[in-house]
């Protein structure tokens, strides 16, 4: 399981075309009607082309059967992005900002260049980071699905390898993994209005960390994430797993050490470590790889069961051939 955010580069890549389509929805065909958004024809045949530049040499997909698949994932990211919104999931101006930088970092280029590219394709400025930012409210409401649902416990990795020891199933060795136990504290923050909230309620409670107060304690009063009731405890987790700015948190702390306030795409965080370990041992590597499988099937499952609760309630109303 993987609960970085999505490469900017490839969301970035996605907003040009569909930066242009938001400006053009009210004369161009309607594809597809879902809830309340409409995908354009142009919105889907822009999609169609990236996806065949993008299919590996000898794929054998008929351009009808791409065209339903495209069609479907256009619709499905429509309804994540909706059900954000219900949620007041958003984007605020500084990760929009930040997801510019990156992509212009990457492409070896500067901000203003990439302005100034979507001009040349006719996609104003605030069309493109509209966009920008509904691909990052995707991201949120499908990295927190994967977090309330795909931590694996440690009674959960040792029935799957009894199970496999009763069918006589031999599992993976697995490689050595630097792995970390912490607990946090998450204040949620998806404006920049709600974040300086946070961000002064956040650096209170850090200061009572540091003063002493148990941090189970603090966790299970004030974090606003599933981990709450447990006192913030995240169980063990490898790199690849946290988000970059939770990971690079817990990589400065030693055990036993608070963080300061840390900001995400979820809010404000204070971590505390709790232990470090190398699962280094025949036994240790086969457990993490155990835990990466399970946890990887739990983000599958959590993926599709978001899209189905979404799917039971939405009104789609397909208009092209599928």
């Amino acid at each position: 399981m993987n609960l970085k955010p999505l490469m900017l580069a490839a969301f970035f890549a996605a907003a040009l075309p569909a930066a242009q389509a938001a400006d053009v929805k009210m004369v161009d065909g309607i594809a597809a009607v879902a809830n309340n958004d409409v995908i354009t024809y142009r919105d889907l045949n822009q999609a169609v082309a990236r996806a065949r530049q993008s299919l590996p040499k000898g794929s054998n997909v008929s351009d009808a059967e791409l065209r339903r698949q495209v069609l479907g994932q256009l619709i499905n990211q429509s309804l994540v992005v909706q059900a954000g919104q219900r949620n007041n999931v958003g984007a605020t101006d500084a990760e929009i900002d930040e997801a510019l930088a990156h992509n212009a970092q990457s492409n070896k280029t500067t901000v203003a260049a990439l302005y100034a590219q979507a001009a040349k394709q006719g996609i104003s400025r605030n069309a493109l980071r509209r966009n920008i930012a509904q691909s990052i409210i995707s991201q949120k409401v499908q990295q927190q699905a994967v977090m309330q649902h795909a931590r694996v416990s440690d009674e959960e990795v040792d029935a799957f390898i009894n199970r496999a020891a009763q069918q006589g199933v031999t599992l993976p060795e697995g490689e050595p993994v630097r792995q970390y136990r912490a607990r946090h504290i998450l204040l949620r923050a998806d404006s920049d209005n709600a974040a300086a909230a946070a961000e002064s309620s956040i650096r209170k409670i850090y200061s009572q960390a540091r003063s002493g107060t148990d941090f189970a304690t603090l966790a299970r009063e004030y974090s606003q994430d599933g981990s709450a009731a447990a006192g913030g405890d995240l169980g063990w987790f490898a790199d690849g797993q946290m988000v970059p700015q939770f990971e690079d948190a817990v990589h400065r702390l030693r055990p036993g050490q608070v963080s300061a306030p840390v900001r995400s795409q979820f809010g404000w965080h204070v971590i505390k470590l709790e232990e470090v370990r190398d699962a280094g041992t025949p036994e240790e590597r086969q457990r993490n790889a155990v835990r990466q499988y399970l946890a990887e099937q739990k983000a599958q499952q959590a993926s599709t069961d978001l899209l189905r609760q979404l799917h039971e309630s939405a009104f789609i109303d397909i208009r092209t051939p599928s």
